[in-house]
């Protein structure tokens, strides 16, 4: 298992560094991810789509700007919805 989670590493962190020079050469990059830690880590710039309507489009920092984490703020803008039938 050792080896295993190294090579994830490894992956993760070539992941990473491709996204990131993409995004110094001024190209977009979609994510979609439910690793919100990870890409709080990544990205400049979030875009937050619940059940087809757009929640927040804003830089990481202004999102987290107050210490809240990606997760508790995608938490916090998507709490209509999350109880709501579908």
């Amino acid at each position: 298992h050792l080896r295993m989670m190294m090579a994830f590493d490894v992956i993760v962190r070539w992941l990473r560094a491709l996204i990131r020079g993409l995004g110094a050469q001024g190209r977009s990059v979609l994510v979609s991810s439910h690793v919100l830690a990870e890409l709080a880590q990544t990205v400049d710039d979030v875009i937050i789509i619940e059940k087809g309507r757009l929640v927040a489009h804003t830089p990481m920092a202004v999102l987290t700007r107050d210490g809240e984490s990606l997760e508790d703020a995608f938490l916090r803008l998507t709490a209509t919805t999350q109880g709501a039938a579908s």
